[in-house]
């Protein structure tokens, strides 16, 4: 019989796969839902002038306006640190907007389901980008 020590439990497979900085959370599949419905409230609200603007501001934080509403944060995976501009533009602007436009929206309703297929709760877009979306830690 050994003293050792029970093994710790593993961490989550998206924890194991991803760069993410300490105590941080995956967003829920139901709160990136909410953001997404959110997103289309914002531009009809701020007529979509404001929320380019805002956006413009807030890509800067590796968020979009709902995410910073929702407290999110999206995080490049090759570096566990928030987004940058340039690649929250990509993201937002020329995959999303230049494929939607490409496919009739059909790559956004795929993207979407996505999201249900790993564990990661990437949208098909932060598999390209390599992003994943999260809780700001400690609710911040």
């Amino acid at each position: 019989m050994t003293d050792a020590a029970p093994t710790p439990p593993t961490a989550s497979t998206a924890e194991a796969t991803i760069a993410v900085p300490q105590g941080t959370v995956l967003s829920t599949i139901g709160k990136r839902f909410a953001g997404a419905l959110l997103t289309g409230v914002l531009v009809v609200v701020t007529l979509g002038i404001g929320y380019l603007i805002w956006a413009a501001i807030a890509y800067g934080k590796g968020q979009t306006p709902a995410k910073q509403i929702l407290k999110m944060y999206v995080i490049d995976t090759e570096t566990g640190l928030p987004a940058t501009w340039g690649k929250m533009f990509m993201r937002g602007f020329v995959i999303d907007g230049v494929l939607n436009s490409v496919t009739g929206g059909i790559f956004s309703l795929v993207s979407a389901i996505w999201i249900f297929t790993n564990p990661e709760r990437q949208r098909l877009t932060d598999k390209i980008i390599k992003t994943i979306v999260v809780d700001a830690p400690n609710g911040l």
